[in-house]
């Protein structure tokens, strides 16, 4: 039991009157110091806040939208791996296709060779010796530079695909076949083997070839450019066909190339060797080249003094003349060039006598 003391009072009383006032007085300057935030603070703070926020939201949403992009670029994987396969998986049936039509175009030719082995005799008219290429551009020119003894003589010149179809004779002076016109009589055959590398072939008749037309394997054998400038040529001569319409009809075998025996009757000698020296007269003729060379004119001599006497400047002119009269005038040479232009190739040339 604590004893009481009533004479302690006082001292409590006003011991406990001190704490609560010190109290107090501490509880009004914490009020003081937390005085509430000005609005401006707290709509800075709320802004903060609300920045926050939607940037964790557009983050979920990036997360959301790369999960999808995501899905998405395995599915275009998967679908790029399935295309890649069967991608080559055409590209090997298409090579198949080409190797299968190139057999096919072989043996189409072989067999009108052996028909033509067997319509015609064998003939020797040259020797493997004797042939050669000549070297020229424009076979016209050509033409132009052959003896007179010649012009009786049908040439016939076939350029190198894809200007025209390809011819195939074995060798000069031997049977072949090729694709256009049959001939109303015997011609003589120079042929382009490369570009600008000639070969005199022969003399030949032409005639149909039955049941051998161009087979659609050895049209699809061609290369584009051959097949679209043949296209263009027939509807040159059909106007209202158009090429593309043409070249349709061909690629599904509508439209066929008839095909003609070349059989060789003779082989001129003679035509070869002009062919030859008038190519070589062709490359080395001269090629005239404009040129103008002034010849200078002699001018007086200066005066090597200023205080020269009347009588030496008068001598000294008068030298000066006599010098010019024997030594002026200018040397212009022929100015006009021929040029040299590359003729589209005709079908059957004759010479005019």
């Amino acid at each position: 039991m604590i004893p009481i003391d009533s004479s302690l009072a006082p001292e409590l009383v006003e011991f406990w009157a001190k704490k609560y006032k010190e109290t107090k007085e501490e509880l009004d300057r914490l009020k003081e110091t937390l005085v509430p935030c000005k609005s401006s603070e707290r709509d800075e703070i709320l802004d903060a806040v609300r920045s926050i926020k939607s940037a964790v939201n557009d983050e979920a949403n990036l997360r959301q939208k790369l999960e999808v992009a995501i899905e998405e670029k395995e599915e275009l994987a998967s679908r790029l791996a399935r295309l890649e396969a069967e991608q080559s998986q055409l590209s090997r049936q298409t090579q198949l296709s080409v190797m299968q039509a190139s057999s096919l175009a072989k043996e189409a030719a072989e067999q009108r060779r052996l028909a033509i082995c067997q319509r015609f005799p064998s003939v020797q008219f040259v020797e493997g010796s004797e042939q050669a290429t000549v070297m020229f551009t424009d076979y016209k020119t050509i033409i132009g530079h052959l003896s007179s003894q010649f012009s009786q003589d049908r040439l016939q010149f076939i350029v190198c695909p894809p200007a025209s179809l390809p011819l195939f004779v074995p060798a000069c002076g031997q049977h072949g076949f090729w694709f256009y016109a049959p001939s109303n009589g015997p011609f003589q055959l120079i042929a382009e083997m490369r570009p600008n590398e000639w070969s005199y072939l022969g003399q030949y008749v032409s005639a149909p070839l039955a049941n051998a037309e161009m087979k659609l394997s050895e049209w699809m054998s061609l290369d584009e450019e051959t097949k679209m400038t043949h296209c263009s040529r027939v509807a040159a001569l059909e106007p209202h066909e158009d090429r593309l319409l043409i070249r349709r009809r061909y690629d599904t075998g509508e439209l066929k190339i008839t095909c003609c025996s070349l059989r060789c009757v003779g082989y001129n000698k003679e035509l070869r060797e002009a062919l030859r020296i008038a190519a070589q007269k062709l490359r080395s003729q001269p090629v005239l080249q404009e040129q103008q060379t002034p010849v200078p004119n002699a001018m007086p001599r200066k005066r090597a003094r200023a205080k020269q006497s009347q009588e030496a400047a008068d001598a000294s002119k008068k030298r000066a003349k006599k010098k010019k009269s024997s030594s002026g005038g200018t040397l212009v040479q022929n100015k006009s060039l021929p040029k040299e232009v590359r003729l589209s190739p005709k079908v059957i040339l004759k010479l005019e006598p």
